[in-house]
């Protein structure tokens, strides 16, 4: 549908700086490409209400063009058949060579590439502030040891040292 109207409608929860930032460069190669974008985010870490507003489009047969999706969330909406198949672009391209296979298990389903993946990243990523490093005189660890010594002297320094977002997600994943 997307080739007949040249737009591309993308559902997302990259709402913040730099997430937008990384969501413009998308958006330029389309517009290289010729569509146009329609942008409909979906504010939410985590992708909780951008998943719900999702659900809500396809059970009203108004779905996006795209959509950002995690792992397994793909592979269920390619079993209800809401997927489109992007498997003459993959093979164009070699997405089966330059596509890792473990993340070939969320992005191909029944034979065909249904998703195109485009950001992958893990749960057990641990961010650093840089400014507090510098604060504290502390470097990246490179051990769990190590990590709790430097938690231990941020924590000495008058920094609390770990912390969370406030987001459900966050805190499952603790």
């Amino acid at each position: 549908r997307a080739a007949d109207v040249k737009e591309v409608q993308m559902l997302h929860w990259w709402t913040s700086g730099g997430e937008a930032a990384a969501l413009n460069v998308l958006k330029e190669d389309l517009s290289k490409e010729g569509f146009a974008w329609k942008d409909v985010p979906v504010a939410g870490g985590g992708g909780d209400a951008a998943m719900t507003a999702l659900k809500a489009m396809v059970a009203a047969g108004t779905y996006p063009t795209a959509s950002q999706m995690l792992g397994y969330t793909v592979l269920d909406y390619a079993e209800a058949g809401v997927m489109g198949d992007l498997t003459e672009t993959a093979k164009k391209e070699g997405w089966d060579k330059s596509v890792p296979a473990a993340l070939q298990k969320f992005s191909v389903y029944d034979g065909k590439w249904v998703a195109a993946p485009v950001n992958v990243h893990s749960v057990n990523w641990l961010w650093i502030n840089k400014a507090v490093m510098d604060k504290i005189g502390g470097t990246q660890p490179k051990t769990f040891d190590e990590l709790i010594a430097l938690l231990d002297k941020a924590k000495a320094a008058g920094v609390i040292p770990l912390a969370l977002g406030g987001q459900n997600w966050q805190e499952a994943t603790m």
